[in-house]
């Protein structure tokens, strides 16, 4: 990562539909803190992910809820229903377009992993996006390759190459949302899957039962 300026703030942009946020979201976010010298990590809820529209989702005020429990006690961490409140199809680029005018004098960095990063080629309005923030991806230890990431990114040299400079190896925490909502519903625990506080809310709620 570059030098900050003085004065300059570097923020962590951190989305997605956390149905529900696990302890691998938050093991991800402190290492992105810790690694890339961020001051802040704000976690953004999509209200309809691009590429999950297909998909049935709890509701945008429960997992707005379980991030605010899941977060509260961290004051580097934060959570924007900028994307809720906007409604329809959440695109990155207009999240971070609407950041960066919050924020004009903060360095913005969009938190994402190896999966995400060999899609960008086809993320809404991705040149436009690039030029608005730095994009950090969060690898694996078993991930480390770098020649055969960037043989995977179909963008323009120039993109390719800062987004391989901005490479960032983090912890293996192997869970899922997926995995969480299944157990759930079949009856399973999810004590250590899920912050004590989420997996309160989701018993409270009666959520993904089925």
């Amino acid at each position: 990562m570059n030098e900050l300026r003085i004065g300059t703030r570097r923020v962590g942009i951190f989305g997605g539909s956390f149905d529900p946020v696990h302890i691998g979201h938050l093991v991800v976010a402190q290492d992105a803190l810790e690694r890339l010298e961020l001051q802040e990590v704000v976690f953004i809820p999509a209200a309809v992910p691009p590429h999950k529209q297909h998909l049935q989702r709890e509701s945008s005020d429960h997992r707005l809820n379980m991030l605010r429990v899941a977060t509260e006690g961290d004051i580097h961490f934060s959570v924007s229903d900028m994307e809720i409140h906007r409604g329809g199809v959440s695109y990155t680029y207009d999240t971070v377009y609407d950041m960066k005018c919050l924020c004009p004098d903060s360095e913005l960095v969009l938190i994402v992993g190896s999966d995400t990063l060999v899609d960008l080629h086809t993320w809404h309005r991705v040149d436009e996006l690039l030029e608005l923030c730095r994009v950090a991806t969060l690898l694996r230890p078993d991930e480390l390759c770098i020649d055969d990431i960037r043989k995977k990114i179909l963008l323009a040299p120039h993109y390719t190459e800062r987004l391989v400079e901005d490479l960032i190896e983090a912890h293996l925490v192997d869970i899922s949302s997926t995995e969480i909502r299944m157990r759930v519903a079949e009856g399973l625990g999810i004590r250590y899957l899920v912050p004590s506080e989420v997996e309160m809310y989701i018993y409270e709620h009666g959520l993904y039962r089925g």
